[in-house]
């Protein structure tokens, strides 16, 4: 029921931002189109990208939802992480679309409307609002939300150097698209390396000392802690605790129980807690 809760909410406002990303990608087309500037080119290319992998990121965050089953027996969380993957797929993509069509301008000029600045201006409002939107839901749209802040800077660069190209030379507005497919492919290895980093079962900064510290309130020692962040603020992980050896079964699993039912309201924290008994002995200073 709270999976559901939680779903229909981050649904709606997904819809939302997929109709800004849209809007603003429409109108940025038309400006490269009609307008005929490179660099609002490049930030019409971007805008379709950032459009189509929003809709991605939705259809996983529901796949991610999905309750345990015989094949994935934590849940499907990490599935919501292939919103992610395939963002960067699209942008790569483009990127290479990007490449070869300012490849093909080199050694031919063109001239610009000023149509291009104007539709580029008009476009980038959209866009403040799917940011301000999609960082409140920053664990689900987090490469989203990095590439649309990418696209106000574009947006930013598109429209001074369009503008330029339409009123002194069209050179200034193709250094503008080279600058701005620069930065993309600066964009790409960045949250490339930050995708292998997530995916590399890394242990939470400062979890692992936070949740011995919780266990240690119990009275009971910690042997060994193993926690692995599945996606942002949801963590998986063993836990061995050690409890004296005349404490009875009963009051050690009572005690296991209650850990697993505090690292999980505290921490997101879904730990596998194993019971031993402890090797020190009564009386021993150590």
């Amino acid at each position: 029921m709270e999976n559901n809760s939680l779903r229909d909410s981050v649904e709606k406002i997904i819809y939302l931002i997929i109709f800004l990303s849209i809007s603003g990608g429409v109108i940025k087309t038309l400006g490269s189109v009609l307008g005929g500037s490179k660099s609002v080119f490049v930030d019409a290319m971007t805008c379709i990208a950032n459009s189509l992998s929003i809709i991605l990121i939705l259809r996983f965050f529901k796949v991610g939802l999905k309750p345990p089953d015989v094949d994935h027996h934590y849940g499907h969380g990490r599935m919501i992480l292939g919103g992610q993957i395939s963002t960067l797929m699209l942008y790569s993509f483009v990127a290479g679309v990007i490449v070869v069509d300012l490849l093909e301008s080199v050694s031919t000029g063109y001239t610009i409307s000023i149509s291009a600045p104007i539709f580029a201006s008009i476009g980038m409002i959209p866009y403040i609002f799917a940011i301000i939107i999609s960082r409140k839901y920053s664990s689900i749209t987090l490469a989203y939300t990095s590439f649309t802040v990418v696209e106000l800077i574009e947006s930013g660069v598109s429209i001074t150097t369009s503008f330029g190209g339409a009123t002194i030379s069209y050179l200034i507005d193709f250094a503008g698209a080279i600058a701005l497919t620069s930065y993309l492919f600066y964009e790409l290895v960045k949250h490339f390396r930050g995708f292998v980093f997530m995916m590399s079962d890394i242990a939470p900064e400062g979890v692992v000392e936070e949740v011995a510290k919780s266990i240690a309130r119990h009275g009971v020692g910690v042997e060994k802690i193993r926690i692995r962040k599945v996606i942002e603020n949801v963590y998986q992980g063993d836990i061995v605790v050690t409890v004296p050896p005349n404490m009875s079964l009963e009051m050690a699993h009572e005690i296991a129980d209650k850990i697993g039912c505090e690292l999980k309201d505290k921490y997101n924290l879904e730990a596998s807690i194993h019971l031993e008994p402890s090797k020190k002995k009564e009386g021993d200073q150590r």
